[in-house]
This record gives structure tokens, C-alpha cells and sequence, in this order.
């Protein structure tokens, strides 16, 4: 097969995922070597930026996903109705931000820079797999170690950490929603644990896995 011929593969594969594809399991579909796979994928990126598709197809951290153009955002949240307002706490953007310029990091860490207790936020960006379990810190206790995922990656639109925007600019940057299929809200209001649970930013933007961050 020539390298076209892999195009309608590889957008089939990436097409019907709803989250990026690992480069690795592109291989193991397509049985491609390594060079050549990523050849392939470089154009096929090249392609979906002409102005005549409506479509990306973009890379985070060595997977790839299909996302709408931010211009044509509106059309699509038209047709989802993924309009809602979702909310996002100074206290879970707090902890978002020391876990992503700090990570691998674990909770006593964490709690020891924000000065309250963060068991809840956590629980809440992993929920909605912003964050997740790196192994354990070889200490005493073996406390859990906590990192971002590549979902987190893909709200800031950027390819790996080494991208990391300056952490004054991360809550800009933050923008796109993340929905959740039964609650309206990031954060729940009610955990006073944590002193700025109720200072709540709002911000209404398509969902993620339809549009560009803008």
C-alpha cells in the first residue's frame, strides 16, 4: 500500500475514538514501521488544515484525535446542545496548576502549598480525568503521586508539559468545558474543607471533544 492509502485507515481509527489515539496502537492496527507511521500521520495533519475541512486532526502527547475548528464551534453546539455552563473552582484550578508544574507531587504536598486539605478536589479532577495516579513516593507511607493526563493537555491545546504555558496564564488558557453527563457543575459548593470551594468561575465554551481550544 502506498502512504495515501493509509489515510482512510487512520481516519477510520482516530474517527471512532473518543479519546486520543496512542501512536503505539497505530501501529499495532496499521503494522507500520515507526518512521513510516509518523510520516503518514505529519500529512495527514497537513491535510486537515486546509481551509476546505472543518476538521483537525491534532496531537497530544504522542496520540492523536479529530476536533472541530474553533469556527465552526457554534454550528456544533448547535446540534449537541453542549451549551451548558460548567463551573470550575479557584480551589480546583489552584490544585490543577501546582499538580501540572510540579508533578509528580502527592497530596501532603500539595495541601502543604494551598494551606487546606485537597482529598475532594482530587477526587473531582480525577473524575473528570484531569488528573491521575503516577505510582507511589518511596517514602514513608508511600503516598499516591499525582499527574495530569493527556485530557488535561488537550483543554490547554498543547502537544506535551514541556509546552506548559506560564502558570499565570494556565487559567486563561483553561477555557474549554468539561461536561459531565449528570452534573452541571466542576466542583461541589458544599465541601468546607476547603476555604475557596466557593469562589466559582464560569465559563461557557463548547465541549473539548468538538472544538479547538480558541
Amino acid at each position: 500500500m502506498q502512504k495515501k492509502d493509509y489515510f482512510p485507515v487512520l481516519e477510520a481509527v482516530i474517527f471512532s475514538s473518543k479519546k486520543p489515539v496512542r501512536f503505539s496502537d497505530l501501529l499495532s492496527i496499521t503494522g507500520l514501521e515507526s518512521d513510516n507511521l509518523q510520516e503518514i500521520l505529519d500529512l495527514l495533519i497537513k491535510k486537515y488544515r486546509q481551509e476546505e475541512f472543518g476538521i483537525l486532526l491534532k496531537k497530544y502527547n504522542d496520540a492523536y484525535i479529530f476536533k472541530t475548528k474553533k469556527q465552526y464551534a457554534d454550528y456544533v453546539e448547535k446540534l449537541f446542545d453542549i451549551n451548558k455552563v460548567t463551573t470550575l473552582s479557584t480551589a480546583a484550578m489552584e490544585t490543577l496548576a501546582i499538580i501540572a508544574y510540579r508533578q509528580p507531587v502527592t497530596r501532603s504536598e500539595i495541601e502543604e502549598i494551598r494551606g487546606v486539605k485537597v482529598e475532594r478536589t482530587l477526587s473531582t479532577l480525577g473524575k473528570y480525568n484531569l488528573i491521575m495516579e503516577l505510582g507511589r513516593k518511596e517514602t514513608i507511607g508511600n503516598p499516591i503521586l499525582y499527574g495530569t493526563t493527556d485530557e488535561f493537555l488537550q483543554h490547554l491545546d498543547i502537544e506535551d508539559l514541556s509546552q506548559l504555558p506560564e502558570i499565570e496564564k494556565i487559567e486563561q488558557l483553561f477555557i474549554e468545558n468539561i461536561k459531565d453527563k449528570k452534573d452541571d457543575k466542576f466542583v461541589d459548593n458544599k465541601n468546607k474543607t476547603e476555604k475557596s470551594e466557593d469562589d466559582i468561575n464560569n465559563r461557557k465554551m463548547p465541549n473539548n471533544r468538538y472544538s479547538e481550544v480558541n
